[in-house]
């Protein structure tokens, strides 16, 4: 487990990193205009991407950890149908713009940050089968080389030519060498590919991936809408400020889904083992809370200084927001933890009905928030909406008999801290 822990960490670490700097360079070389059209474009072709995702990858690793043979079956099916999804998503964004349509440059850099999108979620879906069969090394090698070549390509645009335009290019033709290195390591490790064109296959796996699709698609929709949201508030400044503040918070989140893959297929495997799992889940809480409670403790006490020296004057606005981006990044690891142990126990059901209770507590919430408090009420509505779902998570964990991972040790770590980020806003 700390090897595969380890080598996850690293895959998320050297994401993180490049996209970060890549990052920071946009905002100081764009500006907050330019940076929040960037911003904006690209979290609305993320959030179409999520019909392509279709919690696939979540999907096959339970199915990985029940069975590793299937792998290049289940892979070859779940292929073929993202790139039924994918046609799918670009008929329903022509008519998106019909209805609401954009000036031209937002819909430009939209099309070409939409390919980008589409490019990767097959790319980090390949990927995730490494995961699954235990070649955690192997996904570390791809994602470093695929880090590299991101982040030069990138910097050289920044460097030779900063528009929205050469940037969203830039995107694109990182992420088409990506999908090349990871076919190809996919090929060399794991084997071929077996794709099922059987439109009975098709329907089959879509069929069974509405719950994880239902579920992925409400988390990350969850960490998309806001850029939505205030971009309808306060306009594209307010989403170059906003996304200033927040993409060091998806930075910071990382780690979630780096434990998940790594204890979901043997939670998974040992669910009727209440004993093994009860081990598992108290270990995968803690670090659940280490990770979260590092987060807080970073924002909290370093984000002001450490932002004005990032941004530069520019960015100043959002020197008061860092403790509330701090409790977010808190109550989300915490209730990551209880997500992770009701997928292992095929009770994706009970995400997905939690995910649209909290979707109605940010819908309200945010048209009362935002207004009166701009992007500090918009923070206050996602911890707000992550506090509900992590109420609704830990009650049905208790109820369905799962082992929560809450020891006597996990209580006082997650007691303390958050007495604390309260005291702190």
């Amino acid at each position: 487990m700390f090897r595969s822990t380890l080598f996850m960490g690293l895959t998320t670490a050297i994401k993180m990193i490049s996209g970060i700097i890549v990052f920071v360079l946009m905002a100081r070389f764009l500006g907050p205009h330019d940076f929040g059209l960037i911003a904006y474009a690209f979290t609305l072709a993320s959030l179409f991407a999520l019909i392509v995702d279709y919690g696939f990858s979540q999907q096959l690793l339970r199915e990985i950890g029940i069975d590793a043979s299937q792998v290049n079956d289940l892979v070859g099916s779940f292929m073929v149908s993202k790139a039924v999804l994918s046609g799918m998503v670009i008929l329903i964004c022509y008519i998106y713009f019909i209805f609401f349509p954009k000036d031209n440059v937002t819909e430009q850099v939209f099309w070409i940050l939409l390919i980008s999108t589409l490019l990767n979620s097959f790319s980090e879906f390949l990927n995730s089968a490494f995961r699954g069969v235990g070649k955690f090394k192997e996904e570390t090698n791809i994602a470093t080389l695929g880090a590299v070549i991101h982040f030069f390509v990138l910097v050289i645009i920044m460097l030779v030519h900063p528009t929205v335009i050469t940037v969203a290019i830039g995107f694109v033709i990182s992420k088409l060498i990506y999908i090349f290195i990871s076919f190809i390591a996919y090929l060399k490790n794991i084997g071929p590919v077996k794709f099922q064109c059987k439109s009975i296959e098709v329907k089959s796996s879509l069929k069974k991936g509405i719950p994880y699709a239902a579920d992925t698609g409400f988390t990350n929709f969850f960490q998309q809408v806001d850029t939505i949201v205030v971009n309808h508030f306060l306009g594209l400044v307010g989403v170059g400020l906003y996304q200033a503040a927040t993409k060091w918070l998806q930075g910071a989140m990382q780690f979630a889904p780096v434990l998940s893959n790594v204890y979901l297929p043997t939670l998974a495997a040992n669910m009727k083992d209440r004993t093994v799992n009860k081990k598992y889940s108290s270990i995968l809480n803690t670090k659940m809370l280490v990770f979260g409670g590092i987060g807080w403790a970073f924002f909290t006490f370093l984000g002001s200084s450490f932002s004005h020296y990032i941004y530069g004057q520019k960015y100043d606005e959002i020197s008061s927001l860092w403790p509330y981006v701090g409790l977010l990044v808190w109550i989300r690891y915490i209730a990551a933890s209880q997500g992770v142990l009701l997928t292992a126990y095929g009770k994706q059901k009970v995400r997905v009905y939690s995910q649209i209770l909290s979707l109605i507590t940010f819908g309200i919430s945010s048209i009362w928030l935002l207004p009166r408090f701009g992007l500090k009420g918009m923070l206050i509505c996602l911890s707000a909406t992550y506090f509900v779902t992590l109420v609704i998570y830990f009650l049905n964990v208790l109820r369905k008999d799962i082992p929560s991972g809450f020891n006597t040790v996990n209580i006082v770590i997650a007691t303390s801290i958050s007495t604390l980020a309260f005291l702190k806003l």
